[in-house]
């Protein structure tokens, strides 16, 4: 699953980097266009100053948080399974003057990439659905983690999951039904593969994994743009955060 979701996250890096190129050069200042939902909040409460601290990101994709988390003065090391994404990343961090270290690695196996002692590791959005074992990532991310190190991360929420992608409302599938789903790629030789894991499966996933949770937000979009597709900027359309015009906004 994970290498024909690499082969396709490698075809797709140059399209993503035409959807990606707003808000990259902005997060070593503004580190709240990388991390949404109070997660910016939480690094501030738990890991307090992240100067000369050692962070790792998870399936950086985009790298907004590798830039912002730099800019905040931390050591930052970026991992994806796409070394075309990381090459983008790499590019755009000689623009901007980071010293960051970008490492290929399947997420699953990350203890054997990286050194330990980390501070703090991050993941964002987007992430879990391309994960096929939770238990063994999070254990993975406790390995490297120093004694009273943090994982902080926000994810879509799983309820949303049965719903089709449009603004009514329709289920099209269970809530426990977690897959996996297959789809083959528009114009890609390969099959990509999603799980959609239930709130149950992350819960215990981390606390088998010997995490102690300390802190869960719910939160709802915060610009109309996560409902139009276009997940980077502002969206046009803000009645779309509206639940009594847009029903899927009354949902986390």
């Amino acid at each position: 699953m994970h290498e024909a979701n690499k082969k396709w996250w490698d075809v797709k890096a140059a399209d993503w980097q035409k959807l990606d190129d707003r808000n990259w050069r902005k997060c070593p200042e503004q580190p709240g266009l990388a991390f949404e939902g109070g997660m910016l909040e939480m690094i501030r409460d738990f890991c307090g100053d992240m100067a000369g601290k050692k962070a790792l990101a998870v399936a950086s994709g985009d790298n907004y948080v590798v830039f912002a988390l730099a800019g905040m003065g931390a050591n930052v090391t970026s991992t994806d399974i796409s070394q075309n994404r990381l090459d983008i990343a790499s590019e755009r961090a000689g623009i901007l003057g980071l010293d960051i270290e970008f490492v290929r690695c399947d997420a699953a196996d990350l203890s054997k990439s990286v050194n330990d002692n980390y501070d703090l590791v991050v993941s964002t959005p987007g992430t879990f659905v391309w994960l096929s074992d939770l238990k063994q990532v999070f254990s993975e991310i406790r390995a490297i983690l120093k004694p009273g190190g943090w994982y902080i991360f926000r994810e879509i929420h799983p309820f949303t999951r049965p719903f089709r992608d449009q603004r009514e409302m329709e289920i099209y599938k269970s809530y426990f039904d977690i897959g996996p789903f297959t789809t083959t790629a528009d114009g890609i030789e390969t099959t990509i593969c999603n799980l959609h894991w239930k709130v149950s499966d992350i819960f215990n996933a981390l606390t088998d994994s010997g995490f102690h949770i300390r802190k869960l937000n719910e939160t709802p979009a915060e610009n109309a743009g996560y409902w139009e597709g276009a997940y980077y900027g502002q969206g046009g359309d803000e009645r779309l955060l509206d639940w009594r015009f847009n029903p899927q906004a009354a949902i986390p």
